[in-house]
């Protein structure tokens, strides 16, 4: 018996239909998208870096040192990606 499309048709009908909607859409609209994805990525990246940074300090005061310096170095890693994120966007700003 046929059980129909596989996961990667399915998937890949999928992608095809995303991209023809994507390129229906105005000019405006597309850049609004991106915009508001950026600045998604931007928010979430500025969030994880402070829980990291506020959890490393908290394992630097209990003694913690490894601990700490690895939430250290991921939070900055965050903080890099959120500024490359807010670069991003002021390049799309009109």
């Amino acid at each position: 018996m046929d059980e129909g499309p596989g996961r990667l048709q399915r998937l890949a009908g999928l992608a095809l239909t995303l991209a023809l909607l994507w390129l229906t859409l105005p000019e405006h609209q597309r850049q609004l998208i991106l915009m508001r994805a950026v600045r998604a990525v931007q928010v979430a990246a500025h969030r994880a870096a402070r829980r990291e940074g506020d959890a490393g300090m908290g394992d630097e005061l209990a003694g913690r040192g490894g601990d700490a310096a690895r939430r250290y170095t991921a939070a900055y890693a965050l903080a890099r990606a959120r500024d490359r994120a807010g670069a991003t966007l002021d390049r799309l700003r009109p």
